[in-house]
């Protein structure tokens, strides 16, 4: 059974994640995608975080379905590779700083579009390609801070702070980044031309943030950091216990009153200060200290069991594993398969499943990310068997 993107070449030109998972997706998909790097490869192989066996961990997780070609751009030789590639593909994807950097490697649009009519050019900067930020580098860290999304965390009162832990916002960034390639391969569908897409990290972190935006459009007060709560439903955020955090979820009165039975706490479900959404939200500073003494007096995986007994959205805490580890035994993970095992020249490792099901198509990952230069041998003789086949024509 045929994938949806099956047939069709992207090109990855990109490094790190805002632009390298979008063409990770596409692969999940069906596309053929080729990873070009250059000699020193993508700046994420030898990150100074978590690796394996040498290789960095967000390399070996960002790029799978893909094969790898290493390509000197700055070389004749190169640059007419990339040309006989980008005469085959139907994608190219980069996320360099700015747009002049790929003309001047003499690979822009207006190179490619010469070369081939139909390609579909997505050029991801950091900060778009105009005004006073154009050129300027960018990572997960820094676009937060531009985009005025480390005002919207820490606790009530304390420092803006960085959102740690994963950079979301990059694999955010790299969805959207996805959907426009999906609508400009429908819209080249009907028409036959190709385009140039441009999108930007910043523009996708401002996105993230979009609705805590809205609260200042709306009220006309500055929103400020909430810790781990939502400003918007109360509780909804973790609180610690006798033995680590669990997060908890009231988004309707429904789950408060079973909320209320499984804390034993019958006083507080019948206390008019908390009977609606709206009314804790108002008294959340009366709320929250009684619900903090509560759950201080058991262990996080004993509310877990209590609170899950009374179908109360909870979620707990762990630090003694690999959050991967965890999300594999997940029991709701496991019946809707959305995670998996892969084996790669680096060991096994845990992926995401395909985000879509379709009906009539499959998505797959056929392969893990590739080693420097693995396919080199194997894109070339392709592209030379194309222009043979060409010429015979």
């Amino acid at each position: 059974m045929n994938r949806p993107l099956e047939g069709i070449r992207v090109l990855d030109f990109g490094m790190a994640a805002f632009g390298p998972l979008s063409a990770t997706y596409l692969g999940v998909l069906g596309a053929d995608t080729i990873k070009i790097e250059q000699p020193t490869g993508d700046v994420v192989r030898r990150g100074g975080g978590a690796a394996m066996k040498g290789m960095g961990a967000t390399f070996i997780g960002n790029n799978y379905t893909k094969r790898g070609i290493v390509l000197d751009l700055k070389t004749e030789e190169g640059l007419a590779a990339a040309f006989k590639l980008v005469a085959s593909a139907d994608v190219a994807v980069d996320n360099f700083r700015e747009k002049g950097i790929m003309v001047r490697l003499g690979l822009g649009y207006e190179v490619m579009s010469r070369l081939n009519p139909r390609i579909i050019y997505l050029q991801a900067s950091a900060y778009g390609n105009v005004g006073p930020m154009r050129g300027m580098l960018s990572n997960e860290w820094a676009t937060q801070a531009a985009a005025a999304y480390t005002s919207l965390n820490g606790v009530p009162g304390g420092r803006p702070e960085f959102l740690r832990g994963s950079a979301h916002l990059d694999w955010n960034g790299a969805m959207l980044n996805c959907f426009g390639i999906l609508a400009a391969l429908y819209h080249r569908q009907k028409t036959g031309r190709g385009m140039a897409i441009e999108t930007s990290q910043l523009q996708s972190t401002v996105t993230a943030g979009i609705t805590r935006l809205a609260e200042y459009f709306t009220t006309g007060v500055a929103p400020s950091g909430f810790g781990s709560s939502r400003p918007s439903i109360v509780p909804d955020q973790a609180f610690p216990t006798a033995l680590g955090y669990i997060g908890v979820s009231v988004v309707h009165n429904g789950i408060w009153s079973r909320l209320c039975q499984a804390l034993e706490l019958p006083e507080i479900a019948s206390d008019p200060r908390f009977a609606t959404n709206q009314d804790r939200v108002e008294h959340r500073d009366e709320l929250i200290p009684i619900l903090e003494v509560r759950f201080a007096q058991r262990a996080a995986w004993q509310w877990a069991e209590a609170l899950r007994k009374h179908r109360v959205p909870c979620g707990e805490y762990r630090g003694d594993r690999p959050r991967s580890h965890i999300a594999m035994e997940h029991p709701q993970v496991v019946a809707n398969n959305m995670m998996q095992t892969i084996d790669s020249p680096w060991g096994a490792y845990n992926i995401s499943s395909a985000h879509w099901r379709f009906s009539k198509n499959i998505t797959s990952v056929d392969r893990p990310s590739p080693m420097m230069d693995q396919h080199h041998d194997e894109i070339m003789a392709e592209l030379e068997e194309k222009v043979e086949a060409t010429r015979a024509t």
